[in-house]
């Protein structure tokens, strides 16, 4: 039984809730974007250090865009023939794909909150008209009846709900996989202003460029008891579970110039204040 329920609203917009027994009391989530999952060079082995943990912990998992690489297919010109693995050779190989990724995600299903799709699954959307986000999802729930996984969008909106006996309050996460590129010395810091403007929320996450960060913004405001408020929003840059550098050898991420990148998420660490306040507290996996 986890310790948290997820309603889904519409296609982008999911509830969370979470209950608290005490001020000690801690929930969790696990922060993950850019897994490629069905790439060769997917460190799985990572993937599941984090994912176990996640189990012990009864976090929360949500995965924020490029769950699938999927460059493999026909009329693809970013395939290479040693980037597909044998378990997806075959005339099916959308289906191979999603088939095997179920399977190997099924012990984590009952704590899957959200998978979003990223740029390489709109890339397979608009080539081939497969949503391969909306089929894992779906392909997953049938599989474990308690599982209650939403399909998001690449801009998704959480409400998370915490309870604390009587006392109840909530934060906002705004996510958005992420645009351009993240050239060599590029953290892309004007991503969050431009989410800054666009979305008001108290949490920003983007992943994309495989690259990791995080920071707080605190600002001010007047609480209905016309008294000075400061705020603290958290902006969180998730890394990825593909190391494309390697040795520095050879490959797409050498000739670019992109050097090796950070593996692995954040984890978003919740607890509640007597008065209702919500603290939150963001650190690597």
């Amino acid at each position: 039984m986890t310790m948290f329920e997820v309603k889904r609203n519409s296609r982008n917009i999911q509830e969370i809730h979470l209950q608290f027994n005490s001020q000690k009391d801690t929930r969790k989530l696990l922060l993950l974007s850019d897994i490629h999952f069905d790439n060769p060079h997917c460190d799985r082995e990572l993937l599941k250090k984090d994912l176990d943990k996640a189990l012990e912990d009864d976090a929360g998992i949500c995965i924020f865009g490029d769950l699938f690489c999927c460059m493999m297919g026909n009329y693809d010109p970013r395939k290479v023939k040693g980037n597909l693995m044998p378990c997806h050779d075959g005339p099916n190989y959308f289906d191979l794909v999603v088939e095997e990724a179920v399977e190997w995600w099924r012990p984590y299903a009952n704590n899957l909150i959200l998978v979003c799709p990223g740029n390489h699954e709109t890339a397979i959307m608009k080539r081939q008209e497969i949503d391969l986000i909306d089929r894992f999802t779906t392909m997953l729930r049938m599989a474990e009846p308690d599982c209650n996984v939403s399909a998001g969008g690449y801009g998704n909106w959480m409400r998370v709900y915490c309870g604390l006996h009587s006392a109840r309050n909530s934060f906002t996460i705004y996510s958005h996989h992420g645009y351009g590129s993240g050239g060599a010395f590029s953290q892309q810091i004007t991503a969050f202003q431009k989410y800054f403007m666009q979305c008001d929320a108290d949490v920003y996450i983007a992943g994309h460029i495989h690259k990791k960060g995080t920071f707080p913004i605190v600002r001010s405001t007047l609480n209905q008891s016309m008294r000075v408020k400061n705020q603290k929003i958290d902006m969180i840059r998730c890394g990825t579970y593909k190391d494309e550098f390697i040795d520095g050898a050879e490959g797409w991420a050498v000739e670019k110039g992109m050097g090796p990148r950070p593996m692995g998420g954040y984890w978003m660490e919740i607890s509640v204040n007597r008065d209702s306040t919500i603290n939150r507290k963001i650190y690597e996996t």
